[in-house]
């Protein structure tokens, strides 16, 4: 007997739903504290050696203050987030340093877009601070189990330069192969979400305030610029501010008070919303996200790991605490 049209509708309807489901993901925010020696702990190197087993069971992972000895890090990391964006300094002789800020995915970056703060102030100068934007195709997610062809796969996925075509590098889909997660793949929609890594002005001058209010209207036109019609958007990094007054980095009142000014203007100049975040005491925290077009499951923060080796032994890895975002797409 043939099946009737009314079965064929039901089959359709049963396997769109499937597709449509919705795939969860693990985002680290992590200001790493890879300051040049003197100015850090003198004991970055062995820091960043220790970092990446911390960081490869999540999805997406955005480094901040990764100013020294990001290489150890990205190079450890490659097996399993070949995917790679960064912010560098526009200039070879100034800033002193780079951004610091470091994007690794497990999923394909398919385009990268870049600003640089125009105002900073007084320490921040020394830092070509700006933000990172990255577009992951989520349907493509790099599987280190599995052999890669060389037509398939840019050794060099590290994202420095604009122009460089090998930001589109990645393994080639296994359409017509057999594999046994393919099944399991199909049940997720095909979808891009734009991700983006900041760090901002620090400090509560004058100067440092006028910086901040610059750069949040600057970094909020530059994500609605650039993903108008991005479907889900998600920005991460250390602020500086954030959405309440009560915060222990703030000098006073008056100093909350503009940073949360400043804030409001971020949010309002890129169209996202504060992540709100209910761990205890973690309200005012300026490690933070904002975003739209996900669901967010929640907001965690780590104990920051301890050093496990060397003569700083059980000392902290970083001075800043990391935290987890967890979303559904």
């Amino acid at each position: 007997m043939r099946p009737s049209s009314s079965m064929h509708r039901t089959r359709a309807v049963q396997a769109s739903s499937s597709s449509r489901r919705q795939r969860e993901l693990s985002i680290l925010l992590w200001n790493t504290w890879l300051l040049p020696g003197p100015l850090s702990d003198n004991n970055a190197y062995n820091r960043a050696a220790e970092i990446p087993t911390h960081l490869a069971s999540h999805d997406i992972i955005l480094l901040n203050e990764a100013f020294t000895y990001k290489s150890l890090i990205i190079d450890a990391l490659r097996s399993t987030h070949p995917y790679v964006a960064t912010l560098p300094r526009r200039c070879w002789l100034w800033p002193f340093f780079d951004s610091g800020l470091v994007v690794l995915s497990r999923y394909a970056i398919l385009d990268v877009r870049r600003t640089w703060f125009g105002k900073r102030s007084r320490w921040d100068l020394f830092a070509g601070k700006g933000g990172v934007g990255v577009r992951v195709d989520l349907s493509r997610r790099y599987k280190p189990d599995q052999p890669t062809r060389e037509s398939s796969y840019s050794q060099r996925p590290i994202l420095n330069d604009e122009d460089d075509e090998s930001r589109y590098s990645d393994y080639d889909s296994d359409e017509g192969e057999d594999d046994d997660d393919d099944d399991d793949e199909e049940q997720y929609e095909p979808k891009t979400i734009d991700i983006y890594n900041t760090h901002m002005q620090a400090g509560h001058s004058r100067g440092e305030q006028k910086a901040r209010h610059a750069q949040s209207s600057q970094l909020g036109q530059f994500i609605a610029q650039n993903s108008f019609r991005a479907s889900a958007v998600i920005l991460g990094g250390d602020l500086n501010m954030g959405p309440i007054l009560e915060s222990v980095h703030y000098a006073d009142d008056e100093d909350a008070k503009e940073r949360v000014k400043a804030y409001g203007t971020l949010r309002e100049e890129s169209g996202l919303e504060d992540v709100k975040v209910l761990a205890e005491g973690k309200g005012g925290d300026i490690n933070r996200f904002l975003a739209r077009g996900v669901r967010i499951v929640g907001v965690e923060y780590p104990d920051v790991p301890i050093m496990k080796k060397g003569k700083k032994k059980g000392k902290r890895l970083s001075d800043s605490a990391m935290v987890v975002l967890k979303v559904r797409v």
